[in-house]
């Protein structure tokens, strides 16, 4: 059973994930790094190590034409935030992030799921 979240956190999360694209249009390996979680960043070690994993293992995520937002849900304790990607074939894919919000209340990604689907974008 899911859960909403409220319109202000809903709005922080969507954004925190839409600076990350952004961050990864941009070949900005610190930015898109430091919005991670401090546990997540210290299991990838480092922004360009980071980058790099992201070129070679998430390429809708790092290079995708468009992205729609669902809204936030809160799942089993987890926020989770479903992202509908197409990338540049125009091949659409799901990536579910896991959300989490630190000690001063900024939300940060804890982790993505990429899952391809059978839909093509026109």
């Amino acid at each position: 059973m899911a859960a909403a979240v409220g319109e202000v956190d809903a709005k922080a999360i969507q954004a925190v994930v839409q600076a990350q694209l952004n961050a990864f249009a941009d070949d900005d390996a610190a930015q898109a790094f430091a919005l991670a979680t401090t546990e997540m960043q210290s299991l990838i070690g480092s922004a360009d190590d980071f980058l790099r994993m992201i070129q070679e293992e998430y390429t809708p995520i790092y290079r995708n034409r468009r992205a729609i937002f669902s809204t936030p849900e809160i799942i089993e304790g987890y926020t989770i935030q479903i992202v509908r990607i197409t990338d540049q074939d125009n091949h659409v894919w799901v990536a579910i992030y896991k959300m989490q919000q630190d000690a001063d209340g900024n939300w940060k990604i804890d982790g993505c799921q990429l899952l391809e689907t059978t839909s093509i974008s026109v």
